[in-house]
Parts: structure tokens; C-alpha cells; sequence
């Protein structure tokens, strides 16, 4: 993911609870569960490969969602509880939709370089990931 400032963004993906892994010269990243990476690069930095800057995400016409997360926890209450921790940190966040996204409570925000992000609460079963 391209951003305009590497460590804002470094610090706002941990802010956002995932797991910072490490911060080098050129780009940062961050470990999401199951051994994916987001990779923060420079926007005007040169890259060795290139990227496709397609949008990505369900509601693409709707908000310029470009990640959705999955919180652990299932319930509505659990949605919350997380929200509420993401406003005591300063982020600012939409209130939890009125409807569902198949079955999940979710709600929206914005990354510092105006990528939209929406968190659903989890489908996952009791397998480990």
C-alpha cells in the first residue's frame, strides 16, 4: 500500500490493533492473522516492482474502501467495545451501520491517506486460523 508518510500510517495500522512488524528504510510492515502482510511503501518512492492501484472491497462505489477488517470478537457488543477503544486512541470512526453485511455488525473509517477501511465483527468457527 502506497501512503504519504510511512511511520503515520505505521502507527495508525497498530493503533488499529494489528501487529506492527517492523519499520526499515524503505517501507514498514504490518502482520495481519494468518501470515498476511500489509507492506507501507512511499507514494514517491521508486519501487523495484510495481503495484496495481485498483479498488478493492465490497462497497467500492459506496465509500473508497480499500481494507476490511475482521475483529475477533462476534456480537454487536464486541463491535462496540472495540470502537470505543479505537475513539479513547483519537482515531475517528463512524458510528456501527443500523443494517448488517451478511450477518456481520460493522462500521467505517478512513486511514490517514483516505483509504477507506470497514471492520465486521467475525464468522470465523473455533478452528484456528
Amino acid at each position: 500500500m502506497k501512503v504519504n508518510d510511512i511511520d503515520i500510517s505505521y502507527q495508525f495500522y497498530a493503533k488499529l490493533g494489528l501487529r506492527p512488524f517492523g519499520r526499515f528504510p524503505d517501507l514498514a510492515i504490518i502482520e495481519l492473522r494468518g501470515g498476511t502482510h500489509i507492506l507501507l511503501l512511499g507514494k514517491n518512492d521508486e519501487l523495484p516492482f510495481s503495484l496495481s492501484s485498483s479498488l478493492l472491497g465490497q462497497r467500492g462505489g459506496v465509500f473508497n474502501e480499500r481494507l476490511d477488517l475482521m475483529i475477533e470478537g462476534k456480537s454487536r457488543d464486541d463491535l462496540e467495545i472495540y470502537r470505543t477503544d479505537l475513539l479513547e486512541k483519537g482515531l475517528s470512526v463512524e458510528a456501527i451501520a443500523q443494517d448488517q453485511f451478511f450477518g456481520h455488525d460493522y462500521f467505517q473509517l478512513v486511514d490517514p491517506d483516505g483509504n477507506g477501511i470497514t471492520v465486521y465483527t467475525s464468522h470465523t468457527g473455533e478452528l484456528p486460523v
